[in-house]
């Protein structure tokens, strides 16, 4: 993720392609994605459900056999894999990280499912489809597994279930090696520069796309190289490194006309435009992406208008322009939510929550701040928890609760650093910064936090916000 100003978490890469298609988090034995918390209604699952929900998943009686004396006698990795199937497929959910038997609580659906007992074809067709993809990775036929591998690693991103994700990318890169399947390696190191990305690991996922760029070129896949440097563009944004981001962005740009692939085009232009919103080149950002929008408008492509809704907020609300940003704020909120886009709609409330908090608007402010943290608390997204965490210090500093707002702008600067997200970092200092000048308590943190900000900034070629900060700490 990257972000600016707000946040520029909203790189058009992965559109969620469907009505209903979204990231829907979900929490698996380790640490990735987000829960659903339950009402304290909810049954939790007896041991018999979830050996019945298993057999279904793992599609092997023998399993079934052995589950069916508890939990703890399965081993754990199968346990590990079972569940994790489970939780794809949305039948269960997690509350917590506990031992098995008290830890999972049925959905509604995994509860009926459970109750009727169905054969897999009497499932949903996405559901019996997913099974069936488990059925082939576990085939031990190496045409069938691959394939179902690549379907289950588009799945688990557009869910989030990142953790699951890497695991299958593992497993088909080692399938694809073996027959040095060239566009199936290429494949499987895109996406696992996808995973590292979105878990803020930025130089593992550089390693990852620069091995699937080798890999696509080799294989003379022009669409797949587009795709590549649109992605590297972005790791290098989030790394501060503008003049290598534009290089990508613009060979994706170039190699997107080249193929006639008009959507392309239109992702990489927005991407720049982010480049020169963070350059402080307002006019030519709004411009870029104002023609974007009206683009993924014309063609009805509402994530990618959502994500450059957001932008343009974040554009407005740099320059001050409140009530123009709220709108676009509210437009990407609500589409989002109707759209069950979960990852658009926390980058959503953290802006529109910052933009309402600068306004006044504290109340409101607070609301949408809750909200998206619920969102990103779980996936330990630092770089928008930074964020967040600065929108809670403007809010409480807003309502004259000073000390308690420069708490959250201490944590909000930690989290950026530990994101690895050079504007955040920025953001967050510069924030905390103006804030301690405003209440003269600490003046001596506060010039070392906008000489920091100032520093990041005139590395990322904003000298506008360079020399405000710089501006500020002279006459501090």
């Amino acid at each position: 993720m990257w972000s600016s100003r707000g946040n520029r978490a909203v790189w058009h890469l992965w559109p969620p392609s469907g009505p209903n298609r979204g990231f829907l988090w979900r929490r698996y034995i380790y640490p990735a994605g987000q829960s659903y918390l339950l009402p304290s209604d909810e049954s939790m699952a007896a041991r018999q459900d979830i050996a019945t929900l298993l057999s279904y998943v793992l599609c092997d009686r023998n399993r079934e056999i052995l589950i069916s004396s508890g939990l703890e006698a399965v081993p754990k990795e199968s346990r590990i894999a079972a569940l994790r199937g489970l939780q794809d497929l949305g039948w269960i959910s997690h509350g917590g990280l506990a031992d098995f038997e008290s830890s999972y609580s049925l959905t509604k659906e995994g509860r009926l499912i459970c109750s009727s007992k169905p054969a897999v074809c009497d499932l949903p067709a996405e559901r019996e489809s997913h099974v069936e993809l488990l059925r082939m990775v576990d085939s031990g036929l190496n045409g069938k597994q691959k394939d179902a591998l690549r379907k289950l690693i588009e799945t688990d991103c557009e869910l989030g279930n990142w953790d699951s994700a890497l695991i299958h990318c593992y497993e088909l890169r080692k399938h694809a090696d073996k027959s040095r399947d060239v566009p199936t390696i290429a494949f499987a190191c895109f996406y696992q520069g996808r995973v590292e990305r979105a878990q803020n690991r930025w130089g593992e996922a550089l390693e990852s796309y620069l091995k699937a760029l080798e890999m696509y070129i080799e294989s003379g896949d022009r669409k797949g190289v587009c795709a590549t440097n649109r992605a590297m563009g972005i790791v290098y944004g989030a790394k501060g490194d503008h003049a290598s981001a534009i290089r990508c962005f613009e060979s994706s740009l170039s190699l997107a006309r080249d193929t006639g692939d008009r959507d392309a085009e239109a992702k990489a232009e927005a991407n720049l435009a982010i480049i020169y919103d963070l350059e402080g080149r307002i006019e030519e950002s709004e411009k870029a992406h104002r023609n974007c929008l009206g683009f993924f408008l014309e063609i009805n492509d509402l994530p990618n208008a959502m994500r450059t809704s957001i932008n343009l907020g974040v554009l407005y609300t740099s320059t001050e322009r409140f009530d123009m940003a709220t709108e676009h704020f509210d437009k990407a909120i609500s589409s989002s939510r109707t759209l069950q886009n979960r990852e658009v709609l926390g980058i959503a409330l953290v802006n529109a929550g910052y933009c309402l908090a600068r306004m006044g608007k504290t109340d409101d402010a607070l609301r949408y701040t809750d909200e998206a943290v619920s969102i990103f608390r779980e996936p330990n997204n630092m770089n928008m928890l930074a964020l967040a965490y600065r929108n809670y210090g403007t809010i409480e500093c807003r309502n004259r609760r000073d000390e308690v707002g420069f708490q959250w702008f201490e944590k909000g600067v930690r989290a950026a650093k530990a994101s690895g997200v050079e504007d955040t970092m920025a953001v967050c200092c510069y924030e905390y910064g103006m804030a301690l000048i405003k209440s003269t308590l600490n003046l001596s943190l506060a010039r070392k936090l906008l000489k920091r900000a100032a520093t990041i900034y005139r590395s990322l070629g904003n000298t506008e916000k360079a020399r405000s900060a710089e501006a500020t700490l002279a006459a501090a």
